[in-house]
């Protein structure tokens, strides 16, 4: 754990300039709060370090507990670097390529900004290290992002396929994840502190021969200062294998440096 996390700063220590800048509650990103992201990335020069808890009561096993600590840097115009660590209870039970204390590295780009006629597009691409515990080889995912407005409502779509380096045993050599969700500025026009977001997802299991996991989530993001921006979420799985998750949820905190 403490070798995960020490990497993930130094590398931020040698791609960030010392520069305070504020946060935006409207800029979604991955888990933060729930499972899906927009197709922006943060302006250039921009670091956050983000920080969250996930918990997933699973209707049978036990229940799972995730510490996701994440750095976002926005590397260049239209350009972010995530690096995250997901840390995770019960870690030698884990199946699929998400294993505890991997270090995850990964680029997201946006193509275009929304105009009249095309949503905004972008792609990000990870690179899973196998850093943790019985981790085997290097999985890659490549997601596609689709984000558009109607009005003060956005609707977003993700689309993504997980390479495995080395499946063990009856794991998948890959998988598939599609979201669709929206998000809504509460409030608006008269405060602009609070982004309410609701999806619907599935993706395969990590098992072969299991069903998708399928399910909904309810998030929200709340500014608290100009550098500090707090979110939750609440999610179930109603259909999947017979461990899918009875209830899932989040609760995070993200500062701009």
């Amino acid at each position: 754990m403490r070798s995960t996390i020490s990497t993930m700063l130094a590398l931020l220590l040698g791609l960030a300039p010392l520069r305070s800048f504020a946060l935006d509650h409207d800029n979604l990103d991955p888990n933060r709060p729930i499972g899906m992201e927009d197709a922006y990335a943060i302006p250039k020069g921009e670091i956050g370090l983000e920080g969250g808890v996930r918990f997933n009561d699973r209707r049978e096993g036990r229940t799972r507990v995730t510490f996701q600590p994440q750095i976002i840097y926005g590397a260049f115009d239209n350009t972010q670097i995530e690096i995250q660590g997901d840390l995770m209870s019960d870690p030698h039970t884990l199946v699929g390529a998400a294993k505890s204390g991997d270090l995850h590295l990964g680029v997201l780009y946006n193509f275009n900004t929304e105009t009249i006629n095309l949503p905004a597009f972008a792609a990000r691409v990870e690179v899973d290290l196998p850093t943790g515990v019985n981790s085997k080889g290097v999985d890659t995912q490549l997601t596609g992002i689709l984000t558009r407005s109607f009005g003060r409502l956005r609707a977003h779509i993700n689309a993504g396929y997980t390479v495995l380096g080395s499946p063990q045993a009856q794991e998948r050599p890959g998988a598939y994840r599609a979201v669709v969700a929206v998000s809504y500025p509460l409030g608006y026009p008269t405060s602009f502190s609070d982004t309410l977001i609701a999806s619907l997802y599935t993706r395969e299991s990590d098992l072969r021969g299991q069903r998708n996991h399928s399910g909904i989530e309810l998030g929200l993001r709340h500014q608290l200062t100009s550098r500090m921006v707090l979110d939750g979420g609440l999610g179930t799985e109603f259909s999947g294998p017979a461990d899918r998750a009875a209830l899932l949820g989040t609760i995070g905190l993200s500062v701009g440096f």
